[in-house]
């Protein structure tokens, strides 16, 4: 890797910025490759926790509440069953 490349183009800018940069891009490439892997995706849509399935069908599996969070801080997070599709 060159040092062109492990240097973001906005230096003037905190790491923490390079961080949340990074973190966006890496959740938009594995969205990008599971539904290229035709892999079922879970995502928030309009509101909604919403399973995009691979031949393009929906299903909500039911509202989404937003939370503010703290970086640093711990999250629980309650998993609920998925509703098999038939």
């Amino acid at each position: 890797m060159s040092s062109h490349e492990s240097q973001p183009e906005n230096v003037d800018e905190p790491p923490e910025c390079w961080f949340a940069e990074r973190a966006a891009m890496a959740t938009n490439m594995a969205y990008l490759r599971a539904k290229a892997q035709l892999q079922t995706v879970v995502i928030s849509k309009n509101g909604y926790i919403v399973a995009e399935f691979p031949d393009g069908t929906e299903e909500t599996l039911g509202v989404s509440k937003r939370r503010r969070v703290q970086a640093g801080v711990a999250v629980n997070l309650r998993v609920a069953p998925v509703n098999s599709k038939s």
